[in-house]
């Protein structure tokens, strides 16, 4: 009997390795559009995978700044970023340091000049920034981003009705840049297009 419970144990010990082991190495997780993740329970998992390089919380209603805060403090290693569609969540209020960040997505949510200032400035590698529908954000922000993200190469603007700055500006303010999606549809006229192919060039 105790040869039986004692091998229960053994067996027991090592699934629970081998789980803590496949979690470690985890390096993607999409919890997107879920319902039982909240501020409460949310520490909790980031503690299970230290090694995220890519997360999704898009559409996760019930978390706020305070959950995600923990999720960055214990995933240092996060690359993309997808914060959409979450209504709660107040960037303005986060210390948002994740300095390995590449791709973020911030669509449909409530971030301003403010956020994106502090964003730009602590994720300064940042890649691809994805703001479409953020009604808050102005030229100011997006100058901000424009600034400080030095290796930017896609940026969406869609719907991001009180910007105002044309492609072109864009593009002369940071050479880098390879896909703009404006706040709303544009012609490019002949001028524009060799001011834009120039910069390239010149880059």
């Amino acid at each position: 009997m105790n040869g039986d419970k004692t091998m229960r144990c053994c067996l027991h010990a090592l699934g629970t390795a081998l789980h803590l082991e496949r979690s470690y190495s985890t390096t993607s997780v999409g919890l997107q559009i879920n319902r039982w993740l909240t501020d409460k329970n949310v520490k909790k998992f980031a503690s299970v995978f230290p090694n995220l390089q890519r997360l999704d919380l898009s559409h996760c209603f019930d978390i706020s700044e305070k959950g995600i805060t923990q999720i960055l403090r214990s995933c240092c290693e996060i690359r993309d970023l997808n914060l959409a569609y979450i209504p709660k969540m107040r960037l303005s209020r986060m210390n948002f340091e994740v300095p390995k960040l590449e791709v973020l997505n911030l669509s449909h949510t409530r971030v301003d000049d403010i956020a994106l200032y502090a964003i730009s400035k602590s994720c300064c590698g940042l890649l691809e920034l994805l703001l479409e529908n953020c009604e808050m954000i102005t030229d100011e922000g997006v100058k901000h981003v424009l600034e400080n993200c030095t290796q930017l190469k896609v940026i969406n603007l869609r719907n991001c009705d009180k910007v105002l700055a044309d492609v072109a500006s864009m593009i002369l303010s940071r050479p880098s840049l390879i896909k703009i999606i404006p706040p709303t549809p544009v012609a490019l006229n002949s001028e524009t297009i060799e001011l834009c192919i120039c910069s390239s060039v010149c880059a």
